[in-house]
């Protein structure tokens, strides 16, 4: 039952609004918080590195943090969790601590059972929710902004410098890389591999939740230190005349945010029951493209001021603060069971899906020129030509749309052949 309804029509209508007042509450608490920072004088580059970089991503990051604490919660001994030993705490994961609250009677059967039932469910919506939004980003909505982009400068494709594409679009690709990496269960796939019986569905402990996290302020020190504060100016915000009264609108706006991320998580515990659908499902086809949302209107607002650069840089980086961040944040504190499809699919989906601009427009002119020569062959002239006329670095429209039909064949693949998160 979620505020009041039980239903899942009633429960689908306020799981959506919820997602729609989250995504518009954290809106406006990046606006005010950035508008009181540069009331104080607080250099852009800062803002573009904390306040803009993370805002984005708020939606996930706060559904990320809202979880853990609902699944640290279910424990029933949320402080004695934190009280075993520094080993187990870092390395160990939830149901294994939860596991040895049993065994020394700190908790009954019934709540190991109900706790492990939210772990499971909890961690699938979230890490869905967040690998879903960026497959989103990488797919549909950068495809739509290289294609506004193209038409409005009346051009055929869209540029991307060679520095961009290796400081900005490379570390993105890296970043899923990670994430998959520490998210496999080894000694499952070991298993696998010699030919046993396993599972590649493993955990994100705390340790990986560090891992997570410093990489991500790794990378923001290493943009601190070759990007040229001109760069880093974000937005139209201007700075705020009554501080005090922003800063209280902000500090509301974030309860918004928490109230609305804890409402939609307690949607899809309902839908999960209601539906047969798996939480990671459910986290991939909502609240992947829900939350897609301030990226794009961020994307689309650069464009009308002429800057393709501020809108892709937008894209990519909130699709490294993501993983990073916002997962990296939810392992720490109560850390995840990954779901078997995120494994099987979705990670290496994104890595696809990511990897493959980056290396089709680093050998754009070479597979032109081989294509050029099948099409020589067939007798194709005019194709030939274009195909051979093709330049490294560039993303035609042809290829923008070519990766907005790559998004709803990943979606397909999803529902049909990965329906089930843990069996």
């Amino acid at each position: 039952m979620v505020l009041g309804f039980s239903g899942i029509i009633p429960s689908f209508i306020a799981g959506l609004l919820s997602l729609i007042l989250l995504v518009a509450a954290a809106e406006i608490v990046v606006k005010k918080m950035e508008g009181v920072a540069k009331h104080y004088g607080i250099s852009e580059v800062v803002i573009a590195m904390t306040i803009v970089s993370i805002g984005t991503s708020l939606p996930e990051l706060t559904i990320h943090l809202v979880a853990s604490t609902q699944i640290l919660l279910s424990s029933g001994a949320s402080i004695e969790i934190f009280g075993t030993g520094f080993l187990d705490l870092l390395l160990g994961s939830h149901t294994e601590m939860m596991g040895q609250m049993l065994e020394n009677n700190l908790i009954t059967e019934s709540t190991f059972q109900s706790s492990q039932e939210i772990f499971l469910q909890k961690s699938g919506t979230v890490i869905g929710a967040s690998i879903g939004s960026d497959v989103v980003q990488e797919t549909l909505v950068i495809g739509l902004v290289i294609i506004s982009s193209a038409l409005m400068a009346g051009k055929k494709g869209f540029r991307f410098s060679k520095k961009f594409l290796i400081r900005d679009y490379a570390p993105m690709v890296g970043t899923t890389l990670i994430t998959l990496v520490l998210a496999l269960n080894w000694q499952g796939l070991t298993k696998i591999i010699l030919g046993g019986t396993g599972t590649v569905s493993g955990t994100l402990t705390r340790l990986d939740g560090l891992i997570l996290v410093s990489s991500f302020v790794t990378y923001m020190i290493y943009l601190y230190s070759t990007r040229e504060e001109s760069l880093a100016s974000q937005g139209d915000v201007t700075k705020s005349s009554k501080p005090l009264k922003d800063l209280l609108i902000g500090l509301l706006a974030m309860a918004v945010v928490v109230g609305s991320a804890d409402i939609f998580l307690r949607v899809v515990e309902v839908a999960v029951k209601q539906t047969g659908f798996s939480g990671s499902m459910i986290g991939v086809a909502t609240v992947g493209i829900v939350s897609a949302f301030p990226e794009m209107i961020t994307a689309i607002s650069g464009l009308r001021h002429g800057s393709e650069a501020i809108s892709l840089g937008t894209l990519v980086g909130s699709n490294i603060t993501n993983p990073l961040l916002a997962i990296g944040s939810g392992a720490m504190l109560s850390t995840y069971a990954v779901p078997r499809p995120v494994i099987m699919w979705d990670l290496p989906m994104e890595v696809v899906l990511a990897g493959l601009p980056v290396l089709y427009m680093f050998k754009r002119d070479t597979i032109g020129n081989k294509l050029g020569i099948i099409a020589d062959k067939i007798g194709s002239e005019n194709l030939s030509e274009k195909l051979k006329a093709s330049e490294n670095q560039v993303l035609s429209i042809t290829g923008a749309l070519m990766l907005i039909l790559l998004y709803f064949l990943y979606l397909y693949v999803r529902f049909t052949y990965f329906p089930q998160d843990f069996t």
